[in-house]
This record gives C-alpha cells, structure tokens and sequence, in this order.
C-alpha cells in the first residue's frame, strides 16, 4: 500500500474492502459503481478516488488485504507438508465463490483490473508456489528435470478455479489434501 492511510483505521479499512467484495459478489463487477461502493460503505466518493484513483485499484487492494496474499511461506520439511499447510491456510480465509467468478469474468474485459489481478494477486500467489516447490528439489525430494514443474503453479490453482465451476460448490479442505496427494504430488514424481 503506497499511500498514505493514515486517514482510514485498520478496522474502517477491513470494513471498506469487505464491503466493496459483497457488492461485487452481489452485483458482477462491471455492475458497481463507485456510487454504491461510497453509499454501502457510508464513504465519500471523493475519498474512494483520493484513496485508490480507480474501482479496479480499490478491488484489487481489498482481495489482497482480505486474502491475505502476504502470509510467511510454510516450512515443515517435505513438498507434501508445505502443500498442505497452504491449504489449510487457505481455509476460513477463502473468497466467495460469487465474488472470484465475478471478478474472473470481469478480468476478461478490463485490462486495468486483468494486470492488477495478474501483478499483485495471481503472479505473488504462482512464485510462492514454485518457491516452495524450488526448496524441494533443493533438498532432492524432486527431480530437478522433471517436466511437471513447469506446469505446478497450474495445477495447484486449478481445483481452487475450476471446482466451483464444475461442481457449484468450493473445493472442501479434504478435496484439496486429496487433489494434492492424488494430482499434484504425482505430477512431481511424488507416489
């Protein structure tokens, strides 16, 4: 955040993104103005614009606040550990399914919001994964040639994308810890 926030507290803050992520949620982005977004957070649009200069800036801001993108990178020992204290992580703090699709189908059309999902959400969220993944063949847990690496930061994200979308439903931690033993660990050369 390179602004100043002084003016805002924490807890207004936490207030503000949780309020601009329930309209996007309930309405589609490319549906809320910042109108709405000043009205259901009692604020001023004036301030929404002084403070983030854009709605894409502003939603951004607050899936990266609320999603805590910036937590420490787990280190239990082996690749299977890691992976599932990033799960585990993700439980109790993952984004409404309506507000991801919405978000996902407004990248689309937005190249403004497309580069600051890509650049501060999606591209932070792929190095932590290829770095606790770089740890374990460092340790020669994983072959260094082995041709699914390229490919792991695909296959971590894709049941957290795609679940919702092929079963309505979120992926529950035990479909995740099952998807990494049986999907992603095999990918690596893990049995």
């Amino acid at each position: 955040m390179g602004r100043s926030m002084s003016r805002l507290t924490a807890e207004r803050l936490q207030e503000l993104y949780a309020g601009t992520l329930q309209l996007v949620a309930d309405h589609g982005y490319d549906n809320v103005t910042m109108d709405q977004v000043a009205e259901a957070t009692r604020s001023s649009k004036a301030t929404l614009y002084r403070q983030w200069g854009s709605k894409s800036a502003l939603v951004v801001e607050a899936l990266q606040c609320v999603g805590g993108t910036d937590l420490d990178l787990p280190d239990t020992g082996s690749l299977r550990g890691d992976f599932l204290a990033m799960v585990d992580r993700k439980e109790g703090q993952e984004h409404d399914a309506d507000m991801l699709a919405a978000i996902m189908h407004a990248v689309r059309d937005d190249k403004e919001l497309a580069e600051a999902v890509r650049g501060k959400i999606l591209e932070p969220g792929r190095d932590r994964i290829r770095e606790v993944v770089a740890r374990a063949v460092e340790r020669g847990e994983v072959a260094a040639d082995c041709p699914g690496l390229v490919f792991v930061d695909y296959v971590f994200i894709a049941p957290i994308v795609l679940h919702h979308l092929l079963e309505g439903e979120e992926p529950s931690p035990d479909f995740l810890r099952r998807y990494i033993d049986g999907a992603l660990l095999p990918a690596l050369g893990l049995h």
